[in-house]
């Protein structure tokens, strides 16, 4: 292309530069000529990071991408690209903090599944219940020592008989 050409085409069809993100990628726009919709495109900060986007190893910021396809009127501002960049890392947080405690509960439950004598069954409160402050006026309800509530006990049960499987014999209700 020649120099008088490029010239040419800058004259009737400037480029405004826009903005650009945190990873250092460029926005452009270029107006349309016939007052209808402009084009809008990026420059990415090399080259090689073209095919980076291209083939979804990356992505460009949301707000960016709002832009570039006209669903959003105005450009991001830095301010807003880096209060999103920290919300994403506070749902990170979050998340890991929630994936620790789903394990420590998991690990808590399989221990109560399996317990280590057949005659003593080892019961605690579960996690949730001890996260609860005592302070908001919920009370945790501690059974009655001295209650004549009688609980059956399977291991008991099975020492007394045998553990030869009996046959079932289903009964049949009139309804």
């Amino acid at each position: 292309m020649s120099i008088v050409r490029r010239l040419w085409q800058r004259i009737l069809k400037p480029t405004y530069f826009v903005g650009k993100d945190m990873e250092g990628n460029k926005y452009f726009e270029h107006p349309n000529a016939n007052n209808g919709r402009s084009k809008r495109t990026v420059k990415y900060r090399k080259n090689e990071d073209m095919w980076t986007y291209v083939a979804s190893g990356k992505r460009l910021p949301v707000q960016w991408s709002a832009w570039l396809t006209h669903t959003r009127p105005d450009p991001p501002s830095i301010e807003e690209l880096q209060a999103d960049l920290t919300r994403q890392q506070r749902v990170k947080l979050n998340a890991a903090i929630l994936e620790a405690k789903d394990e420590a509960e998991r690990a808590h439950r399989e221990q109560l599944e399996t317990p280590s004598h057949h005659s003593q069954i080892e019961t605690q409160p579960s996690s949730v219940s001890q996260n609860v402050p005592r302070d908001q006026g919920l009370e945790l309800r501690q059974p009655d020592q001295g209650s004549k509530v009688q609980t059956r006990d399977p291991w008991a049960e099975a020492l007394k008989g045998s553990d030869e499987p009996r046959s079932w014999t289903p009964v049949a209700r009139r309804r």
